[in-house]
């Protein structure tokens, strides 16, 4: 393919030292945009979604549109390497991957410049907001998105804890469904030493607790994987004069089954509301950061394993779904969808970890495999 791999390499630093929150990714888009433009796309998105990026390379002859999705969002977590090119903003870092993502595809745009596809399209698109699960619904619902309506999405994601340079892959559910669950509950402050005088929601608290922690080891018990974490609680402020009249409980619901997700979230709002109601407290329930299953197709997963395949690569096929979420799982509404893992090594970092790092040694077999599927849908 004649790529530049140090160049690749070089850019993923760069975009590592930028790194930018969810629906914020300002610089990431202006220099996307500038290196993506060197490698003369035939169609050009500046902006899809919010900071979305796509880039669209045609061949001669009418055939079918090949989406590959790269997330461009880091995280909200203080980085502790202390290389060069570590982030230069506190408190957010690309500790997930992305920019290593994104390295693949730029890699990608300038092996199909130098080689468009022969039929139909491929577009690489760099999505915006996947960590907090809006990004690729916003990508879907802007009015470009039909400009570049995909016959086929791909993806991949680095995975600590398999071999480096391993294909993970399965098909029908790779990833868990997951939702946020908020519960704001409010009752009337009162002064410590006259708590009968206020209205404290610390009993209903407690009772939704120790409800969701019986509810959690009961779904453990179930036939369809799900899971209940609680993830964040608050009775009050922080004072010893002060009874509380506000509390905060916030878990993540998660299910291997779409519809499982719906019947737990279901269940949530009718029992939030029944207890708040026992102990007259007002109900506030919102849900945040939904991600629905990621659910590959059988044919898109075998564009995938023939790739790896003719390339040599170790291919491991979990038994069961990864319990975490990923937003990609939004483009199977659209279109025949394949996400799999590149194994990161096995005792890599975890994602999400202070210390984690992109391996560069995964952006020539990405690029390779990614490469590898447009020949056979593209030519």
């Amino acid at each position: 393919m004649n790529i530049n791999y140090k160049k690749v390499i070089d850019l993923r630093k760069k975009l590592h030292q930028i790194a930018e929150l969810s629906g914020s990714e300002h610089q990431t888009n202006l220099f996307l945009n500038e290196h993506l433009t060197h490698f003369q796309p035939d169609k050009f998105i500046e902006k899809i979604g919010g900071y979305g990026l796509a880039a669209v390379f045609s061949g001669k002859e009418p055939g079918p549109r090949t989406l590959f999705r790269a997330d461009i969002d880091a995280l909200p977590i203080e980085e502790i390497n202390n290389f060069e090119y570590r982030s230069i903003t506190s408190n957010v870092a690309h500790l997930c991957g992305h920019d290593g993502h994104s390295a693949i595809l730029l890699g990608l745009a300038q092996a199909l410049h130098r080689f468009p596809p022969l039929k139909g399209e491929v577009v690489l698109l760099f999505q915006p907001a996947e960590e907090i699960g809006k990004g690729a619904h916003q990508v879907i619902q802007d009015i470009l998105f039909h400009t570049i309506y995909p016959d086929y999405a791909f993806a991949l994601h680095n995975l600590p804890g398999f071999k480096n340079g391993a294909v993970v892959m399965r098909d029908k559910v790779f990833a868990s469904a997951s939702v946020g669950l908020q519960i704001l509950m409010k009752g009337r402050h009162a002064h410590a030493s006259q708590p009968e005088t206020g209205l404290s929601p610390a009993k209903a608290l407690i009772e939704l607790m120790k409800e969701m922690i019986a509810y959690d080891e009961g779904l453990n018990k179930d036939e369809k994987y799900a899971l209940l974490t609680i993830t964040h609680v608050r009775l009050g402020d922080q004072a010893f004069g002060t009874a509380p009249g506000e509390a905060l409980l916030q878990a993540t619901l998660r299910s291997f089954d779409d519809m499982k997700l719906d019947d737990m979230r279901h269940y949530w709002s009718l029992r939030s509301a029944e207890v708040c109601k026992n102990y007259h407290l007002e109900l506030t329930l919102s849900w945040h950061e939904y991600f629905p299953a990621t659910v590959n197709d059988i044919s898109a997963t075998a564009f995938v394993s023939n790739a790896a395949s003719k390339l040599g690569m170790h291919i491991i096929s979990p038994d069961h779904p990864f319990r975490w979420s990923e937003d990609f799982g939004h483009f199977a509404s659209v279109a025949p969808c394949c996400l799999f893992g590149l194994g990161a090594g096995i005792d890599h970092p975890n994602l999400h970890n202070s210390d984690y790092d992109f391996p560069d040694s995964l952006i020539q077999p990405g690029i390779e495999l990614f490469e590898n599927v447009i020949r056979q849908i593209n030519g």
